[in-house]
């Protein structure tokens, strides 16, 4: 079983003040205008410079006076300028709180204090685009999305797998933020000062380091194998190994092409079948059946544990990345006859587009079974990352 998908991306950061004073109680109820988000955060940056870089224009939630009732609302808009996907699975809170003695602001060291005010703090987002939102990802209070850096409680909020998303290079995704001051906070938050920093996927590591792999240095697949390591496609085992000369099991496979094509892991109640599915894999799983990508066997069966033919393999490539022979393909292997009829125009897919090649002997073994160097060299070839590998 591989390692959980993790994607390196260093934590995209708003921050707002908020200052607590009870003299004032009317509701306040600010929105964006004008059709246009009030914040705009752009992504942008190169992984050699340690990991995106973020810059902002806008204010969150201003410099203004709050109290109990309060309500402020507003968008957030994140453009993605980086280099590549992102996707976001984490949204986290980072809070440092002052008091107002003898006319001047003082650190709160008070954790009770702290989680008090972080609990009458109220925070709603929903996602969606074109400030048109469908999907309430976050509806608790601040104390649930806090994060300190190697806390054991305050670790952020990850997001359940169904409202984990992407952010597509040089695309946008809108959420829309209402903060909401309980309107039963006592007189101990009365004189309080907030800072708070709005942050995505801020538990993980910027910085990119080349992965050092146990058993792949001298593969003759290494290039396309590091290539992918990289790109977060594949992730290899807990022990450091990615055993390139394993045959790929089904369950792998639909990990590898989800994470190679960008779906986002689905979770439901029925994966869409009867047989066992390992929890490490379900969300791609799904997605990827969901896509018509995989499509399983008679009865509802997916054998998540059985190891893939070249066959089966060109069927599912094909389908995910939508290639064609586009015309007739005369195919001239001396085992040509194997090829199942329900694979020959993958197969021919495969080979039209240079993802599949025959043996020396001139066969093209439709019926064995595929290693995972093979798999990832597939996949290398159809995102376009290497020149092709002769076997």
């Amino acid at each position: 079983m591989e390692k959980g998908c993790k994607n390196k991306i260093i934590s995209a950061i708003i921050t707002f003040t908020m200052f607590i004073s009870f003299l004032s109680t009317t509701g306040v109820d600010l929105a964006y205008a004008n059709d246009e988000p009030d914040v705009i955060l752009y992504i942008h940056g190169e992984k050699s410079n340690g990991g995106p870089i973020f810059h902002s224009k806008g204010d969150m939630a201003g410099n203004e006076l709050w109290a109990p009732g309060v309500t402020k609302s507003g968008v957030l808009r994140l453009y993605n300028n980086y280099s590549q996907r992102i996707k976001v699975n984490n949204l986290s809170l980072r809070m440092t709180l002052e008091k107002l003695r003898d006319g001047e602001y003082v650190s709160v060291t008070d954790r009770q204090l702290y989680e008090l005010f972080a609990k009458n703090m109220k925070l709603t987002i929903k996602k969606g685009r074109t400030l048109i939102f469908t999907n309430t990802i976050y509806n608790k209070s601040f104390l649930e999305m806090l994060y300190q850096k190697d806390h054991e409680q305050y670790k952020g909020y990850d997001l359940p797998i169904f409202d984990r998303f992407n952010i597509d290079k040089g695309d946008y995704i809108d959420l829309e933020y209402t903060v909401y001051m309980d309107e039963n906070a006592g007189n101990e938050l009365q004189g309080l000062k907030a800072t708070v920093d709005f942050m995505i996927n801020a538990h993980e590591n910027p910085i990119y380091k080349k992965t050092e792999t146990k058993d792949s240095d001298d593969h003759w697949a290494h290039d396309c194998i590091e290539t992918l390591i990289q790109k977060g496609i594949i992730k290899g085992y807990p022990d450091g190994t990615i055993r390139p000369e394993n045959y790929i099991t089904r369950a792998e496979a639909a990990v590898l092409i989800g994470r190679a094509l960008g779906l986002e892991e689905k979770d439901s109640t029925f994966t869409g079948y009867f047989d066992s599915i390992p929890n490490w894999a379900r969300g791609y799983i799904i997605s990827t059946t969901q896509e018509d990508i995989f499509t399983g066997y008679p009865g509802k069966l997916f054998k998540a544990d059985n190891h893939i033919t070249r066959e089966e393999m060109m069927a599912i490539l094909m389908r995910g990345f939508n290639k064609t022979s586009e015309g007739e393909l005369k195919l001239e292997f001396d085992d040509k006859d194997d090829i199942g009829t329900w694979a020959l125009e993958y197969i021919k897919a495969g080979v039209k587009n240079e993802i599949i090649e025959g043996y020396p002997d001139g066969t093209i073994k439709p019926n064995n079974e595929v290693t995972r160097a093979e798999a990832f060299t597939m996949i290398c070839k159809l995102l376009g990352y290497h020149e092709k590998h002769i076997n």
